[in-house]
């Protein structure tokens, strides 16, 4: 199961995940975050504290969102992961290809770089 949770500031719309991130709950995320990747206007931030665990299909989603986001020029930033979703993004090597913050208020102050 997968909790996704919106909020909003006046520079970037954060979601926060809870629970898993595989081949159930992709969907999920996908479902969540869409119209913000297609209609939004801000940043998009994506909470990864209380991820406990991240598939391959969920690293596709990731992915999958970042590349939507890329032709805005938005920036797409994952913050807070704990060590082993860290270590799952390290070793597939997406710590190259997406901005990872340690925390909320790092993330939104790279919005401001």
């Amino acid at each position: 199961m997968l909790e996704v949770s919106r909020t909003e500031k006046p520079n970037a719309t954060i979601f926060k995940l809870a629970g898993n991130l595989d081949t159930l709950t992709a969907k999920t995320f996908e479902d969540a975050i869409t119209s913000d990747v297609v209609d939004g206007k801000a940043a998009l931030l994506v909470g990864l504290a209380e991820v406990d665990f991240v598939s391959s299909f969920g690293l596709r989603s990731i992915l999958v969102t970042a590349k939507k986001m890329a032709p805005s020029g938005r920036k797409f930033i994952l913050f807070a992961p704990n060590a082993s979703v860290k270590e799952v993004l390290r070793v597939s090597g997406f710590l190259k290809i997406i901005t990872v913050s340690d925390d909320e208020e790092a993330a939104l102050g790279l919005l401001e770089a």
